[in-house]
Protein backbone atom coordinates (compact mmCIF):
# COMPACT_ATOMS: atom_id res chain seq x y z
CA UNK A 1 0.00 0.00 0.00
CA UNK A 2 1.37 3.74 -0.84
CA UNK A 3 3.17 5.23 2.23
CA UNK A 4 1.22 8.77 1.71
CA UNK A 5 -2.42 6.66 1.32
CA UNK A 6 -1.73 4.35 4.75
CA UNK A 7 -1.03 7.52 6.19
CA UNK A 8 -4.15 9.11 5.30
CA UNK A 9 -6.02 6.69 5.96
CA UNK A 10 -4.98 6.38 9.95
CA UNK A 11 -5.49 10.30 10.07
CA UNK A 12 -9.06 9.75 8.74
CA UNK A 13 -9.88 6.87 11.77
CA UNK A 14 -8.35 9.13 14.27
CA UNK A 15 -10.41 12.37 13.23
CA UNK A 16 -13.08 10.14 13.52
CA UNK A 17 -12.30 9.19 16.41
CA UNK A 18 -11.58 12.42 17.85
CA UNK A 19 -15.06 13.11 16.71
CA UNK A 20 -16.81 10.37 18.37
CA UNK A 21 -14.85 10.50 22.02
CA UNK A 22 -15.31 14.45 21.82
CA UNK A 23 -19.41 14.21 22.14
CA UNK A 24 -21.77 12.98 24.90
CA UNK A 25 -23.35 11.33 21.78
CA UNK A 26 -23.02 9.34 18.82
CA UNK A 27 -25.36 8.94 15.54
CA UNK A 28 -26.02 5.72 13.76
CA UNK A 29 -24.93 3.68 16.43
CA UNK A 30 -26.81 0.20 15.54
CA UNK A 31 -25.78 -1.93 13.36
CA UNK A 32 -26.87 -1.59 9.08
CA UNK A 33 -27.76 -3.72 6.82
CA UNK A 34 -28.76 -4.00 3.33
CA UNK A 35 -30.66 -7.13 4.11
CA UNK A 36 -33.08 -5.54 6.50
CA UNK A 37 -36.50 -7.39 5.21
CA UNK A 38 -34.95 -10.49 6.15
CA UNK A 39 -33.14 -9.49 9.16
CA UNK A 40 -36.88 -7.31 10.94
CA UNK A 41 -36.23 -9.37 14.81
CA UNK A 42 -33.15 -7.61 15.35
CA UNK A 43 -35.38 -3.80 14.97
CA UNK A 44 -38.52 -5.30 15.76
CA UNK A 45 -39.27 -7.91 18.90
CA UNK A 46 -42.81 -7.95 17.74
CA UNK A 47 -41.86 -9.98 14.48
CA UNK A 48 -41.46 -13.09 16.48
CA UNK A 49 -43.31 -15.96 15.27
CA UNK A 50 -44.46 -14.29 11.98
CA UNK A 51 -43.20 -16.68 9.82
CA UNK A 52 -45.01 -19.34 11.60
CA UNK A 53 -41.87 -21.85 12.10
CA UNK A 54 -38.37 -21.51 13.57
CA UNK A 55 -36.77 -19.20 11.64
CA UNK A 56 -32.29 -19.01 11.83
CA UNK A 57 -31.25 -15.89 9.55
CA UNK A 58 -27.25 -15.35 9.98
CA UNK A 59 -25.94 -11.96 8.43
CA UNK A 60 -22.34 -10.97 7.79
CA UNK A 61 -21.31 -7.39 6.66
CA UNK A 62 -18.04 -6.15 5.45
CA UNK A 63 -18.14 -2.55 4.68
CA UNK A 64 -15.96 -0.15 2.68
CA UNK A 65 -13.71 -2.66 1.85
CA UNK A 66 -10.45 -1.84 1.46
CA UNK A 67 -10.28 0.77 3.91
CA UNK A 68 -7.88 0.03 6.99
CA UNK A 69 -10.57 -0.50 10.23
CA UNK A 70 -13.33 -0.57 8.02
CA UNK A 71 -16.53 -1.79 9.87
CA UNK A 72 -17.24 -5.53 10.12
CA UNK A 73 -20.98 -6.57 11.41
CA UNK A 74 -21.93 -10.48 12.22
CA UNK A 75 -25.37 -11.24 13.93
CA UNK A 76 -27.81 -14.49 14.21
CA UNK A 77 -30.90 -14.72 15.45
CA UNK A 78 -33.81 -17.49 15.79
CA UNK A 79 -37.40 -16.82 16.48
CA UNK A 80 -40.60 -19.30 16.59
CA UNK A 81 -43.93 -19.84 17.93
CA UNK A 82 -44.77 -21.09 21.24
CA UNK A 83 -47.96 -21.85 22.95
CA UNK A 84 -49.53 -22.75 19.57
CA UNK A 85 -49.62 -19.57 17.64
CA UNK A 86 -50.42 -16.62 19.79
CA UNK A 87 -47.09 -16.78 21.51
CA UNK A 88 -43.54 -16.41 20.05
CA UNK A 89 -40.01 -15.99 21.28
CA UNK A 90 -36.62 -14.78 20.11
CA UNK A 91 -33.12 -14.44 20.48
CA UNK A 92 -30.69 -11.92 18.80
CA UNK A 93 -27.27 -11.95 19.02
CA UNK A 94 -24.75 -9.45 17.25
CA UNK A 95 -20.75 -7.75 17.01
CA UNK A 96 -20.32 -4.47 14.98
CA UNK A 97 -16.20 -3.92 14.79
CA UNK A 98 -14.74 -0.40 13.60
CA UNK A 99 -11.18 0.28 13.61
CA UNK A 100 -10.35 -0.51 17.66
CA UNK A 101 -13.69 -0.16 18.95
CA UNK A 102 -15.87 -3.40 19.10
CA UNK A 103 -19.71 -3.50 20.27
CA UNK A 104 -21.83 -7.13 21.27
CA UNK A 105 -25.41 -7.36 22.15
CA UNK A 106 -27.47 -10.57 23.23
CA UNK A 107 -31.00 -9.81 23.53
CA UNK A 108 -34.30 -12.11 23.95
CA UNK A 109 -37.12 -11.17 22.50
CA UNK A 110 -40.98 -11.94 23.63
CA UNK A 111 -44.00 -11.58 20.98
CA UNK A 112 -47.70 -11.67 22.21
CA UNK A 113 -50.06 -11.91 18.23
CA UNK A 114 -53.38 -11.12 18.37
CA UNK A 115 -55.76 -12.28 14.79
CA UNK A 116 -57.86 -9.53 13.36
CA UNK A 117 -59.01 -11.43 10.82
CA UNK A 118 -58.41 -14.24 8.46
CA UNK A 119 -55.81 -12.59 6.82
CA UNK A 120 -54.36 -10.41 9.33
CA UNK A 121 -52.93 -10.46 12.42
CA UNK A 122 -51.13 -7.78 15.03
CA UNK A 123 -48.49 -8.25 17.67
CA UNK A 124 -46.86 -6.92 20.35
CA UNK A 125 -43.22 -7.32 21.54
CA UNK A 126 -41.04 -6.82 24.30
CA UNK A 127 -37.11 -7.10 24.59
CA UNK A 128 -34.44 -7.22 26.85
CA UNK A 129 -30.61 -7.79 26.83
CA UNK A 130 -27.11 -6.18 26.91
CA UNK A 131 -24.98 -4.50 25.60
CA UNK A 132 -21.18 -3.95 26.02
CA UNK A 133 -18.53 -1.67 24.59
CA UNK A 134 -15.08 -2.76 24.10
CA UNK A 135 -12.07 -0.17 22.92
CA UNK A 136 -8.66 -1.13 22.30
CA UNK A 137 -7.15 2.20 21.31
CA UNK A 138 -3.24 1.47 21.87
CA UNK A 139 -3.07 -0.41 19.39
CA UNK A 140 -3.43 2.22 17.22
CA UNK A 141 -0.18 3.45 14.70
CA UNK A 142 -0.14 6.49 15.26
CA UNK A 143 2.23 9.38 13.22
CA UNK A 144 2.50 11.25 16.33
CA UNK A 145 1.51 11.29 19.70
CA UNK A 146 -1.78 12.42 20.60
CA UNK A 147 -5.07 12.37 23.29
CA UNK A 148 -4.14 10.34 26.48
CA UNK A 149 -7.54 8.57 25.31
CA UNK A 150 -5.40 6.44 22.52
CA UNK A 151 -2.83 5.31 25.28
CA UNK A 152 -4.97 3.62 26.75
CA UNK A 153 -4.86 -0.28 27.55
CA UNK A 154 -8.03 -2.11 26.49
CA UNK A 155 -11.51 -1.10 28.26
CA UNK A 156 -14.87 -2.78 28.48
CA UNK A 157 -17.97 -1.69 29.77
CA UNK A 158 -21.76 -3.63 29.18
CA UNK A 159 -25.00 -2.06 30.31
CA UNK A 160 -28.88 -3.81 30.08
CA UNK A 161 -31.07 -2.65 27.65
CA UNK A 162 -34.96 -3.02 26.59
CA UNK A 163 -37.21 -2.16 24.22
CA UNK A 164 -41.00 -2.67 22.45
CA UNK A 165 -42.22 -2.79 19.16
CA UNK A 166 -45.72 -3.86 17.34
CA UNK A 167 -46.25 -5.88 13.97
CA UNK A 168 -48.83 -6.22 11.50
CA UNK A 169 -48.89 -8.26 8.82
CA UNK A 170 -51.42 -9.53 5.88
CA UNK A 171 -50.85 -11.76 3.24
CA UNK A 172 -50.04 -8.92 0.94
CA UNK A 173 -48.57 -5.84 3.06
CA UNK A 174 -46.99 -5.74 6.69
CA UNK A 175 -45.94 -2.45 9.06
CA UNK A 176 -44.21 -2.07 12.15
CA UNK A 177 -42.86 0.28 14.31
CA UNK A 178 -40.07 -0.21 16.94
CA UNK A 179 -37.62 1.40 19.84
CA UNK A 180 -35.78 -1.48 20.28
CA UNK A 181 -33.08 -0.46 22.74
CA UNK A 182 -34.86 1.81 25.02
CA UNK A 183 -32.04 3.50 27.35
CA UNK A 184 -29.28 5.25 26.81
CA UNK A 185 -26.43 4.26 28.05
CA UNK A 186 -23.01 5.48 29.18
CA UNK A 187 -20.19 3.70 28.35
CA UNK A 188 -16.63 3.80 29.41
CA UNK A 189 -13.80 4.12 26.36
CA UNK A 190 -10.92 4.55 29.31
CA UNK A 191 -9.60 4.55 32.78
CA UNK A 192 -9.80 7.84 33.33
CA UNK A 193 -12.14 10.76 33.45
CA UNK A 194 -12.69 11.53 29.94
CA UNK A 195 -13.79 9.54 27.16
CA UNK A 196 -17.44 8.80 27.65
CA UNK A 197 -20.00 7.68 24.82
CA UNK A 198 -23.48 8.17 25.27
CA UNK A 199 -26.10 5.81 23.11
CA UNK A 200 -28.87 7.18 21.44
CA UNK A 201 -32.39 5.75 21.13
CA UNK A 202 -33.44 4.37 17.46
CA UNK A 203 -36.86 4.53 15.79
CA UNK A 204 -37.97 2.35 13.33
CA UNK A 205 -40.25 1.80 11.00
CA UNK A 206 -40.08 -0.77 8.46
CA UNK A 207 -43.19 -1.67 5.65
CA UNK A 208 -43.14 -3.52 2.48
CA UNK A 209 -45.42 -5.53 -0.08
CA UNK A 210 -46.11 -8.40 -2.36
CA UNK A 211 -47.28 -8.05 -5.52
CA UNK A 212 -48.22 -10.09 -8.34
CA UNK A 213 -47.08 -8.70 -11.96
CA UNK A 214 -47.37 -12.18 -13.73
CA UNK A 215 -47.68 -15.65 -13.13
CA UNK A 216 -44.16 -16.25 -12.58
CA UNK A 217 -42.99 -12.43 -11.48
CA UNK A 218 -44.15 -10.85 -7.92
CA UNK A 219 -42.26 -7.30 -7.28
CA UNK A 220 -41.90 -6.78 -3.59
CA UNK A 221 -41.00 -3.26 -2.42
CA UNK A 222 -39.88 -2.33 1.04
CA UNK A 223 -38.73 0.61 2.95
CA UNK A 224 -36.85 1.16 6.11
CA UNK A 225 -37.00 4.49 7.88
CA UNK A 226 -34.57 5.40 11.12
CA UNK A 227 -35.05 8.12 13.58
CA UNK A 228 -31.98 8.68 15.59
CA UNK A 229 -31.01 12.11 18.01
CA UNK A 230 -27.97 13.68 16.61
CA UNK A 231 -28.56 12.35 13.15
CA UNK A 232 -30.99 12.67 9.98
CA UNK A 233 -33.53 10.39 9.71
CA UNK A 234 -32.50 7.78 7.30
CA UNK A 235 -34.72 5.96 4.47
CA UNK A 236 -33.78 2.74 3.00
CA UNK A 237 -36.00 2.16 -0.30
CA UNK A 238 -35.58 -1.39 -2.13
CA UNK A 239 -37.12 -2.61 -5.19
CA UNK A 240 -37.14 -6.42 -5.60
CA UNK A 241 -38.20 -8.83 -8.02
CA UNK A 242 -39.11 -12.53 -7.47
CA UNK A 243 -39.10 -14.70 -10.12
CA UNK A 244 -40.36 -18.43 -10.24
CA UNK A 245 -40.89 -18.17 -6.56
CA UNK A 246 -37.39 -19.12 -7.00
CA UNK A 247 -34.82 -16.61 -6.73
CA UNK A 248 -34.47 -12.71 -6.64
CA UNK A 249 -33.11 -9.75 -7.86
CA UNK A 250 -33.52 -6.02 -6.60
CA UNK A 251 -32.14 -2.40 -5.90
CA UNK A 252 -31.63 -0.49 -3.01
CA UNK A 253 -31.51 3.03 -2.22
CA UNK A 254 -30.56 4.47 0.89
CA UNK A 255 -31.02 8.73 1.70
CA UNK A 256 -27.86 10.29 2.42
CA UNK A 257 -25.76 7.64 1.97
CA UNK A 258 -25.74 5.27 -0.88
CA UNK A 259 -27.17 2.86 -3.11
CA UNK A 260 -26.86 -1.18 -4.32
CA UNK A 261 -28.15 -3.98 -5.35
CA UNK A 262 -28.88 -7.38 -4.01
CA UNK A 263 -30.03 -10.91 -5.52
CA UNK A 264 -30.68 -14.71 -3.79
CA UNK A 265 -32.39 -17.79 -4.22
CA UNK A 266 -34.31 -20.60 -2.28
CA UNK A 267 -31.89 -23.37 -2.34
CA UNK A 268 -34.57 -25.84 -0.94
CA UNK A 269 -38.28 -25.11 0.42
CA UNK A 270 -36.70 -24.07 3.97
CA UNK A 271 -33.36 -22.72 2.86
CA UNK A 272 -32.23 -19.28 1.31
CA UNK A 273 -29.38 -17.50 0.63
CA UNK A 274 -28.67 -14.23 -0.27
CA UNK A 275 -26.01 -11.33 -1.39
CA UNK A 276 -25.94 -7.56 -1.33
CA UNK A 277 -23.57 -4.96 -2.49
CA UNK A 278 -23.68 -0.95 -1.83
CA UNK A 279 -21.87 1.66 -2.00
CA UNK A 280 -21.33 4.36 0.05
CA UNK A 281 -21.05 7.82 -2.31
CA UNK A 282 -20.81 10.07 1.24
CA UNK A 283 -18.23 8.04 2.63
CA UNK A 284 -16.53 7.40 -0.85
CA UNK A 285 -15.87 11.70 -0.65
CA UNK A 286 -13.77 10.93 2.15
CA UNK A 287 -11.77 8.34 1.24
CA UNK A 288 -11.46 5.39 -1.78
CA UNK A 289 -13.39 1.90 -0.83
CA UNK A 290 -14.68 -1.12 -2.97
CA UNK A 291 -18.37 -0.64 -1.92
CA UNK A 292 -19.61 -3.28 1.31
CA UNK A 293 -20.61 -6.83 0.98
CA UNK A 294 -23.24 -8.89 2.81
CA UNK A 295 -24.35 -12.57 2.64
CA UNK A 296 -27.63 -13.42 4.43
CA UNK A 297 -28.38 -17.20 5.13
CA UNK A 298 -32.20 -18.37 6.28
CA UNK A 299 -33.29 -21.49 7.29
CA UNK A 300 -36.41 -22.60 8.66
CA UNK A 301 -37.13 -25.97 10.95
CA UNK A 302 -41.01 -26.79 10.51
CA UNK A 303 -42.88 -28.72 12.81
CA UNK A 304 -46.14 -30.26 14.26
CA UNK A 305 -48.71 -28.47 12.73
CA UNK A 306 -46.04 -25.60 11.01
CA UNK A 307 -45.12 -28.45 8.76
CA UNK A 308 -48.98 -27.96 7.22
CA UNK A 309 -47.91 -24.90 5.63
CA UNK A 310 -46.36 -25.31 2.15
CA UNK A 311 -47.37 -21.50 0.72
CA UNK A 312 -44.40 -19.30 0.57
CA UNK A 313 -43.95 -16.50 2.78
CA UNK A 314 -42.52 -13.56 1.74
CA UNK A 315 -42.57 -11.80 4.96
Amino acid sequence: MDKNLKSMKKNILIIGLFLLLGATAWGQQEAMYTHYMFNTLDMNPAYAGSRGAMSIVGLRRNQWVGFEGAPITQGINMNTPIFGDHMAVGLSASSDAIGPIKTTSMVVSLAYRMKINDDAKLSFGINGGFNSLNTQFSRLDLNTPVDEVFATSAQSDWSPNFGFGMYYTTSKWYAGISAPRILENTYKVNTSSVGLLQASRHYYMIGGAILDISPVVKYRPSVFFKVVEGAPAQLDLTNMFIFHDLFWVGSMIRTGDGAGAMAGFNINQDLQLGYAYDWSYSFGRVSNHNGSHEIMLRYELRYGSQEKIKSPRYF
